[in-house]
């Protein structure tokens, strides 16, 4: 280990600082992550409009028979999840992590309390597309999509963990000072 890392980054010098001193470089695997979150975002929007647009499954050519034994009778409830959850929730997440706006609710409600609260989002969006492929695994049948968006949520996860990245993030505020939510990061 280096004695550079060893210092506390200017950031952590100014009190009440949550964004990084100009300085500081954005390490390339939170660039990396902005980018996995993007294109995650515009598969879950694309793929979420052709459900909700044709509920069917006709502009993707998905039989609705692949629905036998699910609770749904169409793709329109997953189209909408699809939709908010994993398109529009990462595009957020994605620009927040770009321009890391104070969002006091998100901030209390982070159990992370000494990362962003976008950092956190990420890492749960990684869960979340893991959860919506293995269950989608679990109701239709197979596609090539599933292994590489599987892959996507387990990158997402990857670069939310990778050291840099949790540093980059990390809060650099009094965390006693917040609100307790359980977990602390």
């Amino acid at each position: 280990m280096s004695r550079q890392a060893d210092r506390p980054s200017p950031a952590a010098t100014r009190p009440g600082a949550d964004a990084p001193s100009p300085a500081i470089t954005r390490p390339a695997a939170a660039t990396a992550l902005v980018a996995v979150l993007f294109l995650q975002a515009a598969g879950g929007l694309g793929g979420g409009a052709a459900l909700i647009a044709s509920p069917k499954g006709g502009i993707i050519k998905l039989p609705l028979s692949d629905l036998a034994g699910s609770p749904f009778h169409d793709f329109l409830i997953p189209g909408v999840i699809l939709f908010v959850v994993l398109g529009l929730a990462p595009l957020l997440v994605a620009w927040a992590l770009l321009r890391r706006p104070p969002v006091a609710l998100l901030e209390a409600v982070n159990p992370f309390r000494r990362q962003y609260w976008a950092w956190t989002a990420a890492g749960a969006i990684g869960c979340g597309l893991l959860i919506w492929i293995g269950v989608e695994v679990t109701i239709i049948p197979f596609s090539a999509l599933q292994p590489f968006y599987a892959a996507v949520g387990l990158g997402i996860i990857a670069l939310t963990l990778a050291r840099p990245v949790r540093e980059f993030f990390r809060r650099q505020v009094d965390v006693g000072a917040l609100p307790r939510t359980g977990i602390v990061g």
